[in-house]
């Protein structure tokens, strides 16, 4: 198995996390298997080992990569941008949702179930930090609207929970039913900004 030079394993894992996102999003991660990544970075299939444990941690990082750009581009200017409303809020979240929606590897993971394998391939820790990570991020953001008395006087975990829950109800549309989902979500994003939200515009 050939050694690699520091600058070429940082090339090589880039290249993994690019063309393994292609791979991903085309064939989706079932039928992609370690041996049409690594034919698509050009290297030895046993060489893969040398950067991830499996496919499935592959596929994680790659999660938590766009969630990041997410985060980065939606979600912390809209919570620092001191002018948090009902309506803003709602037109957050529902920006949010057309972000996700339009983002084929997010869509993915719950169109085709990928979720429930990961929770059941990924080692323990590996789990316990995916579940984790949204309360790790959004924890300081929440509370520090709620110390502004801009949201409800909640447990900053419960705000996060509900809003998670939102996500994941609206990631289910086929499994829900997409007539009348769309006024049926507007009035749901209606009641949780109302009921949230102390500001109104």
């Amino acid at each position: 198995m050939p050694k690699f030079g520091q600058r070429e394993k940082e090339w090589i894992q880039q290249d993994l996390l690019t063309k393994g996102r292609d791979l991903f999003v085309k064939q989706g991660l079932k039928k992609t298997s370690i041996s049409d990544i690594t034919k698509s970075v050009g290297i030895a299939q046993g060489s893969f080992y040398n950067f991830y444990e499996s496919k499935e941690v592959l596929y994680l990082e790659i999660l938590e990569q766009e969630e990041e750009k997410i985060r980065e581009q939606l979600v912390l200017p809209f919570f620092q941008s001191g002018n948090v409303t009902r309506e803003s809020f709602k037109s957050f979240l529902m920006e949010a949702f057309s972000v996700m929606e339009t983002n084929a590897f997010i869509r993915q993971l719950f169109d085709e179930g990928i979720m429930e394998s990961l929770l059941r391939k990924l080692p323990e820790e590996k789990v316990a930090h995916l579940v984790n990570s949204d309360v790790d991020f959004f924890t300081p953001l929440v509370e520090k609207l709620q110390r502004e008395n801009v949201i409800v006087e909640e447990q900053s975990e419960v705000v996060i929970q509900l809003l998670r829950m939102v996500f994941l109800l609206f990631l289910q549309k086929q499994q829900i039913g997409e007539e009348h989902f769309a006024e049926s979500m507007d009035l749901l994003l209606t009641f949780i900004s109302n009921g949230l939200i102390k500001k109104v515009d």
